[in-house]
């Protein structure tokens, strides 16, 4: 005869699960994968690191807000998921009618393969979507930087302008040097090394969001002619004291730095100068090594004029497979299931017995302000299982009684209600933008005028349909076609050497 528990004894069992699971470490949930972090780092060399990086001051402030804290009175807003009308690796099915919207839906059809998706939901939240068809050849994805190269901030929309783009969302997270923080490729040229965080990229195999890298950074080296070997640390960006680091010509200049030894490379590799000099030009197409400290001498000792030196640049995926690449995080879905980023910090997350956990590269407190329950603008990017469809999505946030945000979870419910099973977030907070046919879609967060303020960011991912017409002018009256839709259905719902480079939290300009 079975026995049939009470409700106090069933609640009294779940308390007891889950102050044992509380015990169990410090993520909420997380990626496990068959290793550990590899990386053996003292705290030292990450108080030094952490010492180096300080926070970038935004260029406006939140409407209304300060810091983004999670609204304590806000009710849970539920996401309903939908499954496409039709199998989206049906050819002949129209773009269009591969999807369920809700009747409230302002749904655009800007090109054969291009949605424009405008929602309203219950807040009030303010969104903005785009959905491309990755089987047209027509459609076209870059991520582009100001001037081409290495060269400060711009805004969303001067980088869409600059690249005649349809359509563009901003990119990565930015230092205070206004660099992106993750990796970054442009055209097929590595601008910067990869980092444990989400990374979005893009090529002739299709999209592609994970990891290239299992620690703080690539774990990548030269060799000398002599066959001697030293880690390289990171690529186009602050070089520290003992570290080896290489730059490419998306720098066009170092920065201005004393008592180290740089080595000018051809393009073949071959070493064609090394020098001390304060300032130090690259070349089109050429390469340099920096040696602080030690590393230095260890250039002066091991490398000589018209020695041909072997760059292992190591990424796993290997980037060469791609064209662009464009950093953020977390990832926010995964086999169409919401994914949770660990609350701490790379190593730290050693300290739970969960020991092959691996987190994002977010400092604790970064995540405690953008994690869990907090709204806030977002902008994330993903596609559905076959690779078939691209989604992006703009939330408005930080504006009382316009766009309040919205919380990880729900933007993961977002692409799931158009099918997409992988995601991951992009720059969100105030630089959050979405541009479209010549203006702004989104409204950002900065600023106090009707259309917000842009922020100024680092890089964009631009997109482009290339069927012979001009893109829309500035004043969005371009020969863009257009097709509003009568959306007259709801969606259905469903319930070598390892790197010495310290993992030491980076300070995160954007998202704010």
């Amino acid at each position: 005869m079975l026995k049939i528990m009470t409700l106090s004894r069933f609640a009294t069992v779940v308390l007891l699960l889950v102050l044992f699971s509380s015990l169990l470490g410090g993520c909420i949930t997380g990626e496990v994968t068959p290793t550990p972090v590899a990386w053996n780092l003292t705290r030292t060399a990450q108080a030094g690191l952490a010492a180096m990086a300080t926070a970038f001051p935004p260029t406006g402030t939140p409407a209304q807000t300060g810091t983004p804290t999670a609204i304590p009175t806000a009710t849970p807003i539920p996401v309903p998921t939908s499954t496409p009308l039709v199998k989206l690796n049906g050819p002949k099915v129209p773009f269009m009618n591969r999807f369920n919207f809700r009747k409230s839906d302002d749904v655009t059809l800007l090109k054969p393969g291009i949605i424009h998706i405008q929602r309203v939901e219950t807040g009030p939240i303010r969104l903005n979507v785009l959905l491309f068809d990755l089987a047209a050849p027509e459609f076209q994805l870059r991520v582009v930087l100001q001037d081409n190269y290495l060269s400060g901030v711009s805004r969303t929309s001067i980088l869409a302008k600059d690249n005649n783009a349809l359509a563009a969302v901003n990119g990565d997270l930015f230092s205070r040097n206004g660099l992106p923080q993750g990796m970054t490729m442009t055209d097929g040229k590595l601008a910067m090394a990869p980092k444990r965080r989400a990374t979005f990229a893009y090529g002739k195999g299709g999209p592609f969001i994970g990891y290239f890298t299992q620690g703080f950074t690539w774990p990548s080296s030269v060799q000398a002619a002599n066959g001697e070997y030293h880690s390289l640390e990171v690529l186009n960006t602050t070089c520290e004291d003992t570290w080896l680091c290489i730059y490419n010509d998306l720098t066009h200049q170092l920065p201005p730095t004393y008592n180290d030894t740089k080595v000018a490379l051809d393009t073949t590799g071959i070493v064609t100068a090394i020098n001390q000099q304060a300032s130090f030009k690259i070349a089109e197409g050429t390469q340099a090594l920096v040696g602080r400290g030690n590393a230095g001498k260890w250039l002066q000792a091991n490398v000589k004029v018209g020695d041909k030196l072997n760059l292992n640049l190591v990424t796993d995926p290997d980037y060469h497979k791609f064209d662009q690449i464009v950093s953020g995080g977390p990832v926010l879905l995964r086999d169409g299931r919401f994914i949770q980023d660990c609350m701490c910090y790379l190593e730290d997350c050693g300290q739970s017995q969960q020991k092959n956990v691996l987190c994002e590269e977010f400092t604790t407190n970064w995540k405690e302000t953008h994690y869990l329950t907090v709204r806030m603008p977002r902008n994330a990017i993903g596609y559905n299982n076959d690779k078939s469809v691209l989604m992006v999505a703009v939330v408005d946030g930080y504006q009382p009684g316009y766009s309040i945000g919205m919380t990880q979870k729900e933007v993961a419910g977002l692409f799931g209600d158009f099918g997409m099973t992988t995601a991951m977030e992009l720059d969100g907070g105030g630089s959050a933008a979405m541009w479209l046919e010549g203006q702004l879609a989104s409204h950002p967060s900065d600023g106090s005028s009707a259309t917000g303020v842009e922020r100024m960011v680092p890089d964009a991912v631009v997109f482009n349909w290339n069927d012979g017409e001009t893109p829309a002018d500035d004043s969005g009256s371009g020969p863009v076609t257009r097709t509003t839709l009568n959306i007259t259905t709801t969606a259905t719902k469903t319930t070598e050497k390892t790197p010495k480079a310290s993992p030491t939290p980076t300070k995160t300009t954007g998202g704010n």
